[in-house]
């Protein structure tokens, strides 16, 4: 499925509605276009370009990718050969796994750090340096920083399962006021999505993690918030390497040690 191996015949009709759709309704609604088997598709709110393809519609289906942050972090299956310019491709089983996946591409495509950053850079410039500018600028960054959180994290806490918008706060592991450069402020591997306890008790340095994710806790901690927490069925964070060496400031900096 490569220009390598020579192009598939033009796709059906149903086919390639399956393969539009599954872009489409996932943000990528620029194209089609192809070439070497491929259907490209782009989005105006995402950066890079997916590709995708299949032999028939009941699959499997196939998915390539432009950005190697996204393909690193997608948790898919690996398949070979990727289209023409992409750094790497995946397999799905079936059309709807083919959905989830797409949607997860644009997710991460939207939330990995250049994105964020660039948005951010777009949306200050000519904003100058009073006091009051610099306010301006701190709310436009930390709404920014939330909706990639939102992004990356699918809109809930992944320790405790809620996903109501209200209860959910960005946290920083490296907090802003400490961060040396807009780049680490805005992210997202500096910040966990986390509902409103478990954000209040982070940024006090009640709870932290390790680096595979496990929860540990400050002797400072009450039981009746120990309770609350529900530390007996919180789950493993589920990191990448780019989190570990914030979440080690916060370990070092911020969490209270027993």
């Amino acid at each position: 499925m490569s220009s390598t191996e020579g192009r598939l015949p033009a796709y059906p009709f149903l086919l390639l509605s399956e393969l539009r759709d599954a872009a489409n309704e996932h943000g990528y609604r620029i194209g089609p276009e192809e070439a070497g088997g491929w259907i490209f598709f782009r989005s105006a709110s995402a950066p890079g370009e997916i590709g995708l393809a299949a032999v028939n519609g009941t699959g499997p289906f196939f998915l390539s990718l432009m950005l190697p942050g996204v393909a690193r972090a997608l948790d898919a299956q690996p398949a070979a050969p990727c289209a023409k310019g992409h750094v790497g491709a995946f397999m799905f089983a079936t059309r709807d796994e083919l959905h989830a996946g797409v949607q997860a591409v644009y997710r991460l495509s939207v939330s990995l750090p250049n994105f964020p950053l660039e948005k951010y850079e777009h949306a200050v410039a000519g904003i100058g340096e009073t006091e009051g500018e610099r306010a301006q600028k701190f709310r436009i960054g930390q709404n920014i920083f939330r909706d990639a959180l939102m992004e990356y994290w699918n809109g809930t806490c992944p320790l405790s399962g809620i996903s109501s918008p209200s209860l959910l706060r960005a946290s920083h592991m490296i907090p802003w006021s400490d961060c040396t450069t807009d780049a680490q402020r805005l992210d997202v591997h500096n910040g966990l999505l986390l509902s409103a306890l478990w954000d209040a008790a982070f940024d006090a340095g009640l709870v932290t993690f390790d680096d595979d994710g496990l929860v540990l806790t400050s002797a400072r901690l009450e039981d009746a918030a120990l309770d609350a927490l529900s530390l007996d069925k919180a789950p493993r964070l589920p990191l990448r390497d780019e989190h570990r060496p914030y979440l080690a400031h916060h370990r070092n900096h911020v969490w209270i040690r027993n």
